[in-house]
């Protein structure tokens, strides 16, 4: 039965928490396909983020000897991008995935009584669990700095789960869209490198003159990078205020996105 715009509000976390166990299955299955054949099966995901950050200390600290801000001189900025980059990796990673997900899981789809929504869903969570490796191995090497994290930290379980909400509601449009359109996947790689570019993680946003500000605020994910900034590099609690408007695009997405989903979802079969 059709749901409607205000029935959809519960669905989502509803349908989440009915196929809980499916989607664990899915992200341990997606998990072991990434790493458990190499030979360093899970250290992959140890090793991948320390090389980048050796590799981005090396050449932004100390050949380009680049500046994020005046008060980040040039041995930190590797330090502040890397911070940035992180939930910005997870978000691309997943919804670029997500874009494609349908078509490859066709047989899936075509079984009626599997619930496709999850599809998304695990490659969501499978990033971001990456992602929560790489955010240890970034304050371990804070720790080895003398950067003790402080209590601010307690706060980035509530970005990740917005993060969440934001990239799973994006996951699930894209993914519908793609059934429709195969190139969705080539202009979701392209639109991401532009999307990065237009967020604050290479950059400041003190760059942004003050009469542009607005069209910052339009971005989702500058708040998901200051507040991980925040919390994780200066040790400050995010600001309430962006957080709370981050909330409301991330929930509207979310319950949008699933809203599309389930609307289109019976097409599928016949257009796969």
């Amino acid at each position: 039965m059709p749901i409607t715009p205000g029935g959809a509000l519960l669905s989502p976390f509803r349908a989440l928490v009915v196929q809980r166990r499916v989607i664990e299955l899915f992200v341990a299955r997606d998990l072991r396909g990434r790493y458990v054949n190499s030979a360093l099966g899970l250290w992959w995901a140890v090793i991948q983020p320390l090389f980048l950050l050796a590799v981005y200390t090396f050449v932004f600290s100390y050949i380009m000897q680049v500046r994020f801000t005046e008060n980040v001189d040039t041995g930190e900025f590797a330090l502040v991008l890397f911070c940035g980059l992180l939930p910005w990796l997870a978000f691309a990673d997943a919804v670029t995935r997500a874009s494609s997900v349908l078509v490859e899981q066709t047989p899936l789809i075509k079984k009626v009584v599997f619930p496709s929504e999850i599809l998304p869903v695990h490659l969501v969570l499978s990033a971001l669990l990456v992602e929560l490796i790489g955010l240890a191995v970034f304050l371990a090497v804070l720790v080895v700095l003398g950067r003790l994290p402080g209590p601010a930290l307690f706060a980035i379980p509530v970005v990740l789960a917005l993060q969440f909400l934001f990239t799973t509601g994006v996951a699930w449009v894209l993914a519908t869209f793609a059934v429709y359109l195969r190139d969705v996947r080539q202009l979701v790689g392209l639109l991401l490198t532009l999307w990065m570019f237009l967020t604050p993680i290479v950059w400041p946003p003190t760059l942004v003159p003050d009469r542009f500000l607005w069209v910052l605020r339009l971005n989702p994910m500058w708040y998901v990078v200051e507040a991980y900034r925040s919390a994780v590099y200066y040790g400050r609690i995010p600001d309430p205020i962006p957080l709370a408007v981050f909330a409301g695009m991330a929930l509207t997405v979310f319950v949008c996105g699933y809203w599309i989903f389930h609307r289109s979802k019976q097409t599928f079969a016949d257009l796969l």
